[in-house]
């Protein structure tokens, strides 16, 4: 919950001061390869993260690794959260950042979930159905969960439309299991 919370603040400021400097995409780019070495170098995750580590030291490695490759903007962003204590949230920062950005270009993103692959003519017309509910361009992430038996789930911003038939059983069972027996 507290890593949602300060995610959706942090990338909201990052988000705005993105775009008073005019440089949305260009963050968006480095935040995506800043938390892409990050979750290919868990060392140094686990170095920005403790606590028993200098904050000097974690601003001479920022400062030495990326001040002159990446944006001002997100440098000073970065030394903020490291000062804050607050870089362990990085990952979900970006991930909320990017969220934010394609946000504001008119895209939502659509978490489906089946139990097999979808072909490619069902999802077409899936996203043009969601595209034409919602009003805006559909980003589609197809995730397979055998678990949910079959059906589908969709999950878009705050709403989930469960269609599965692992979903469809749980239902049954609780009315079933509401019924009186004389």
């Amino acid at each position: 919950m507290i890593e949602s919370q300060v995610a959706r603040r942090y990338a909201t400021a990052l988000f705005r001061t993105a775009k008073k400097v005019d440089q949305v995409n260009r963050i968006l780019e480095d935040t995506k390869a800043i938390a892409d070495l990050l979750r290919k170098d868990p060392n140094l995750k686990k170095f920005l993260e403790a606590p028993q580590i200098l904050d000097q030291y974690k601003k001479e490695l920022f400062t030495s690794a990326f001040e002159h490759l990446i944006s001002e903007a997100l440098f000073s962003f970065l030394i903020l959260a490291l000062e804050k204590h607050r870089i362990e949230y990085f990952l979900a920062m970006a991930e909320e950042y990017e969220r934010l950005v394609k946000e504001d270009q008119g895209i939502l993103q659509a978490h489906v979930i089946t139990a097999r692959a979808l072909d490619r003519a069902f999802a077409s017309r899936l996203k043009e159905e969601l595209e034409k509910n919602t009003g805006k361009r559909i980003e589609m992430i197809l995730v397979v969960e055998p678990e949910i038996i079959g059906g589908i789930i969709v999950i878009l911003e705050n709403k989930i439309i469960d269609k599965s038939i692992r979903h469809q059983l749980d239902e049954l069972k609780e009315e079933m299991l509401a019924l009186r027996v004389h």
